[in-house]
């Protein structure tokens, strides 16, 4: 099993900040969703991820799951011709969007050799890396 990093920005994304609400609200126990995933070659069913919102206003992790499906060629969710890549994934763990269960500020401080910011949503971790992440996650839902 491996673990990803995929990133939101609610600002640019075809899923927006209402939609993720609203899924909240009408599936509190989780929901399904797809998203594109650009390092997409090693990925496949049953591998983790955490969702890490960028851009404007409170940027962190606000969700976690595992991926559904290995992935799949779609069209391009922008609208472009690019060649994409999808993966279905279920929303197992989510929290208020504008609460992240911890913020970016946290994770630069906890493992800086992970670009957290900027940069594409489905970046491979290593596992020493994903050790740390969950260490992290637990201590922060343990809060």
């Amino acid at each position: 099993m491996k673990t990803y990093i995929m990133r939101w920005n609610p600002g640019i994304s075809s899923y927006k900040k209402e939609t993720y609400i609203q899924n909240r609200e009408n599936f509190p126990e989780g929901f399904m969703m797809d998203w594109s995933i650009y390092e997409w070659e090693d990925a496949k069913e049953g591998d983790e991820y955490y969702m890490v919102r960028v851009g404007d206003g409170p940027t962190g992790i606000v969700f976690r799951g595992e991926f559904l499906s290995d992935p799949y060629e779609g069209e391009d969710w922008a609208g472009s011709d690019r060649k994409r890549y999808y993966v279905d994934m279920s929303v197992e763990y989510h929290t208020d969007p504008d609460k992240p269960t911890i913020t970016i500020d946290e994770l630069e401080t906890a493992m800086p050799k992970i670009v957290w910011q900027p940069g594409h949503s489905g970046q491979l971790i290593t596992e020493e890396q994903a050790d740390k992440l969950e260490k992290l996650w637990s201590a922060a839902l343990n809060k």
